[in-house]
């Protein structure tokens, strides 16, 4: 009888290390691969820790190298003292790549608000993003500004939500007219999913936005109807793949196999004809 092959182990996403960046600690997890095909880096949505990429990143440890971290507030990565800039996050994101030998071409992998994260990362540095995938994100210039919501939401925000919470929240809309006048990934292959069910399309993100909220009713906070913000996205990026997506906001979660055909499918656009 032939030897019985070893069992290899699925990486677990909750052995999380700290390391220092900008003045602060980072929770994050890496994995590299032997003979990595790409650099793959992930944004999770508002408030969600780095472990909702578990069924993912256990599919692709053996072709790449993964980095996924907690934004300032989450898990065991603290909050700075004031509100970070645009720059300031993507910068930080790159100091902590580079602290891990995490080597550009990146994929950047984003989902909702994260999605938004990875788009400012690669707005600032084009050159080192190989392509992207954005997992039900959040169309950008979709909120509004957080002073021209309804009271009773900005009530409820400053009540039930982190403080992390409410700065990311409030950086939504400045960071979305940034990204509109900002450098855009041309060239570069980025598939967008998009989540379908039987609930209203907001009704995923505004949870995500509103975590921790308890309101009934109308939460008031889009500038625009999100599915006309689809088309703007299209604008953004015509070279984008849009795929509909019969699963719910956390698509990561529930439908796994989906974020990783898409992955391995912008590898390959990124790697071009062999």
């Amino acid at each position: 009888m032939p030897p019985a092959q070893a069992q290899v182990s699925p990486p677990a996403l909750s052995a999380t290390q700290l390391v220092g960046i900008g003045g602060r600690q980072v929770e994050y997890w890496a994995s590299h691969a032997p003979q990595a095909r790409a650099s793959l880096v992930f944004e999770n949505g508002l408030m969600l820790p780095l472990t909702t990429w578990q069924a993912v990143a256990s599919a692709l440890a053996h072709c790449c190298n993964m980095l996924a971290y907690n934004r300032a507030g989450v898990g065991r990565s603290t909050l700075p003292d004031q509100p970070q800039a645009a720059h300031q996050v993507a910068g930080d994101l790159l100091a902590l790549l580079q602290s891990q030998g995490m080597r550009p071409p990146y994929i950047l992998v984003g989902h909702s608000l994260g999605g938004q994260f990875a788009q400012l990362f690669a707005s600032h540095y084009p050159d080192l993003v190989g392509g992207m995938v954005l997992v039900d994100a959040l169309p950008v210039g979709t909120v509004k500004p957080v002073a021209e919501f309804p009271w009773f939401t900005r009530l409820g925000l400053w009540l039930f939500a982190p403080e992390q919470a409410r700065r990311e929240i409030d950086a939504i809309h400045p960071m979305g007219e940034a990204l509109l006048a900002g450098a855009r990934l041309e060239g570069k292959p980025i598939v967008r999913l998009v989540a379908q069910s039987n609930a209203p399309k907001p009704e995923g993100l505004v949870k995500d936005l509103l975590k921790g909220v308890v309101l009934a009713g109308d939460f008031d906070v889009w500038a625009v109807d999100p599915d006309e913000a689809e088309v703007r996205m299209d604008a953004l990026y015509p070279q984008s793949i849009v795929r509909p997506v019969q699963a719910h906001h956390r698509v990561q979660e529930v439908a796994p196999e989906v974020v990783i055909e898409a992955i391995q499918q912008v590898m390959e656009k990124a790697q071009g004809p062999s």
